[in-house]
């Protein structure tokens, strides 16, 4: 980089171009829209939102003989001017004024991009090229020269002024990408050239001496003399002959500026336009490109060849206090000066220089411009032309106040040094008022202007929710975001809480402990993992994940016969049945013998025999049907077993008795003892229509009546059921 930056510099040392109006203030950054005159890209990317020039001046007088003041750039273009300060010498003269005068110009920003500037221009201009400096004495001072002084060109001699106002337009544009580090801007400008005046005076192979005492004369001259003076001359030129238009022409300028910016971050500003960001400035231009068309006088516009033999004279005095313009007078009453008349119109070519410079800050606003200017017309015939020059300027600048010393050296003047300020509105400066208040000196120039304008000011854009993207590019200015979401918060899609850049699931509603997934669902049955005791196989929500292959209601791993509908009691297994009688051994009233449903398992005998065996312990009064208060108990479990096993069986309540006594007292009392036990198991709940009441008397014994056991075991009441299910057996039983 800083191989490339040295050969960069050295590369502009040869061939740098950087023009001598307004040295100093050219190379600042806030010269506006008079910087389209120094190189039309200037102006793109200004510190200005507009700028107005009011007025600005240039003056600049150079001689490569010595002897030139300060005051002499307040001089105007007359033959006194040019004779006392630009013409006289001891040897051949060269030497350039002009003025410049910025008329009233305009700039303004179209787009951050694009700035276009309307701008007016006057100017004089005038070389002096290999002018006998006694010669030209003799002529202008009218007798006061050496005389007896031959002389003798075979080259030519010429004095040449022009005068020409400009009314330009100017474009320009960045080229570079926003906050480019690299960054290329270009301008052009287009003008119309209005000539307003132009004189010239020259001469070809002019050979003779000057001679006399007390007043001086040309003899023994030979050689050609041209001169041409257009309506307005300068020999008392005015403010008002720049609108004295007396030729036409177009012109133009172009220019590229290539800046090279350190990185730095102006997204907090509104613009970035207020600050001066290059480290390193290239600029280059081609200014002046143009020439004017004059009409020439003819009236004051001739040729001559100049005879004046030995011995012959003509008097130098009588152009003392003349203008070229009444030159040709003078001469058509000579006879030593035959004319020939000149074409009707000449071309004026502008002075035409490629101009560049190299300009590097060093810290802050201090900064040092390396510049120079090649001229690219060639001295001959009506061209304008400045000289090459090359120039180091240092500066502190910024945006209310500036000076520059700008160290120049010329073709024509050598070194100069100076001194420029910029304070507001309004600079001067002069590129040699520093070296002629030493000593005399070659050159003496001046300049002064005030232009104003709306420089962009260092605002800061307004971030309403301070979280650091400003409103302008915030698509969320009032909720705090982040710059990668241009200003929003980072997005929560799925809505779950958990921002995106946290969540692996963004489209569909999540869990933290998950990065924003959903707690996962190994076997898919609709309960997560959390909550599903069987991950790996689907289940139930009921069972938490697990299944119940049977339907049972107990899921298949608590369940110790998973593909049998069983019960809870069981573990999931069906209620035993030891008996296969179909009734479960938790209802079955006898879950060892088969029996029906209806007699809750058991079978029927065994529910009567059990009544019945109960019944024989029923205890009456002797000869009576009534009921002793020891069996009551009995009665009570004798109608619970009715209701509870046999619900749906019909009943027989038969008495009987010894065969002690007569037949018909004996069926009476076996009928009120069987009667007397039916009130009783309806009093206990079982239904009276169930119930038939029978009294056999002394029939059918069961036992011997010849004995007391026998008679007690004749003596008693059966049960005897009426209807039986398919699978019971109907019978009776009979106990004494």
């Amino acid at each position: 980089m800083r191989k490339g930056l040295i050969a960069l510099l050295l590369v502009g040392l040869t061939l740098a171009v950087s023009a001598q109006t307004y040295p100093g203030y050219r190379t600042g950054s806030y010269t506006g829209v008079n910087g389209v005159f120094f190189n039309p890209a200037n102006i793109a990317d200004s510190r200005y939102k507009w700028d107005v020039n009011v007025f600005a001046i240039n003056g600049f007088v150079g001689t490569s003989q010595s002897g030139l003041r300060f005051s002499d750039i307040t001089r105007s273009f007359n033959s006194d001017s040019l004779k006392s300060r630009l013409l006289r010498g001891n040897s051949k003269v060269n030497s350039l004024a002009y003025v410049d005068v910025l008329g009233p110009s305009f700039m303004i920003g179209l787009t951050p991009k694009t700035t276009i500037a309307f701008t007016t221009r006057s100017r004089v201009f005038a070389n002096g090229r290999d002018i006998d400096g006694n010669l030209a004495g003799a002529i202008l001072d009218g007798g006061t020269t050496k005389t007896g002084v031959p002389f003798n060109f075979n080259t030519s001699q010429m004095i040449h002024a022009t005068g020409w106002t400009e009314i330009g337009v100017s474009v320009g544009q960045v080229f570079s990408k926003t906050n480019s580090r690299n960054f290329f801007k270009g301008g052009l400008t287009l003008k119309y050239l209005a000539g307003t005046a132009d004189s010239y005076l020259s001469t070809t192979g002019l050979a003779g001496t000057v001679a006399g005492s007390g007043s001086t004369f040309l003899t023994g001259t030979t050689g050609a003399v041209a001169l041409n003076t257009t309506a307005a001359d300068f020999s008392n030129y005015k403010f008002s002959d720049f609108f004295k238009f007396n030729g036409h022409g177009v012109g133009g300028d172009i220019g590229f500026v290539y800046e090279l910016r350190p990185a730095a971050d102006y997204s907090m500003y509104v613009t970035d336009r207020w600050a001066d960001q290059h480290r390193l400035r290239i600029a280059v231009s081609l200014m002046d490109i143009g020439r004017i068309k004059f009409d020439r006088n003819t009236n004051q516009a001739s040729n001559y060849t100049v005879n004046i033999p030995p011995g012959g004279s003509f008097a130098l005095d009588q152009f003392k206090g003349k203008s070229v313009k009444d030159y040709k007078a003078i001469l058509d009453a000579s006879p030593y000066f035959t004319g020939s008349p000149q074409g009707s119109s000449y071309r004026v070519n502008l002075p035409t220089t490629i101009q560049g410079d190299i300009d590097y800050r060093v810290s802050g606003g201090f900064a040092v411009d390396l510049a120079g200017q090649f001229t690219t017309t060639k001295t001959g015939s009506f061209n304008l032309y400045y000289y090459n020059s090359y120039s180091l300027t240092p500066r502190w600048e910024n945006h209310l106040f500036s000076v520059e010393l700008p160290l120049n050296y010329n073709q024509l003047t050598h070194f100069n040094a100076g001194v420029a300020f910029r304070v507001g509105p309004f600079f001067i400066g002069s590129g040699s008022v520093l070296s002629a208040l030493v000593h005399d000196s070659r050159q003496a120039d001046l300049h002064v202007g005030v232009h104003f304008g709306m420089p962009y000011k260092k605002k800061i854009k307004p971030d309403t929710d301070k979280d650091g993207v400003y409103d302008d590019v915030d698509k969320c200015p009032n909720v705090a975001g982040l710059r990668r979401y241009q200003g929003c918060p980072i997005p929560d899609t799925d809505g779950d809480g958990i921002n995106d850049e946290e969540d692996s699931c963004k489209t569909v509603a999540g869990v933290r402990r998950y990065n924003g997934c959903p707690i996962p669902d190994t076997d898919g049955d609709g309960v997560n993992d959390e909550e599903d005791s069987c991950k790996t196989i689907a289940g139930l929500p009921q069972f938490h994940g697990c299944p119940d292959s049977d339907g049972d209601g107990i899921p298949d791993k608590d369940d110790k016969c998973p593909t049998v509908k069983g019960v809870a009691k069981y573990q999931g297994c069906p209620v035993p049945d030891r008996d296969h009688d179909g009734v479960p051994d938790d209802e079955d009233l006898c879950p060892d013998e088969a029996g029906p449903a209806s007699s809750k398992g058991c079978p029927v005998e065994k529910v009567v025999l059990r009544i019945t065996a109960n019944f024989k312990n029923i205890l009456f009064d002797y000869g009576k049907a009534t009921i002793r208060p020891e069996s009551d108990s009995i009665l009570r479990q004798g109608a619970a077993v009715m209701n509870d096993q046999i619900p749906n069986s019909n009943f027989y309540i038969d008495g009987y008795t010894d065969s002690r006594g007569s037949v018909a007292v004996n069926k009476r009392l076996s009928k009120a003892r069987a009667q007397a036990v039916a009130n009783a198991l309806i009093a206990g709940g079982v239904d009276k229509q169930r119930i038939i009441v029978r009294g056999f008397g002394k029939d059918n014994p069961i036992c011997d009546n010849k004995t007391n056991e026998g008679r007690q075991c004749n003596r008693r009441v059966e049960v005897v059921i009426r209807n039986i299910s398919q699978h019971q057996e109907q019978k009776a039983i009979r106990v004494n």
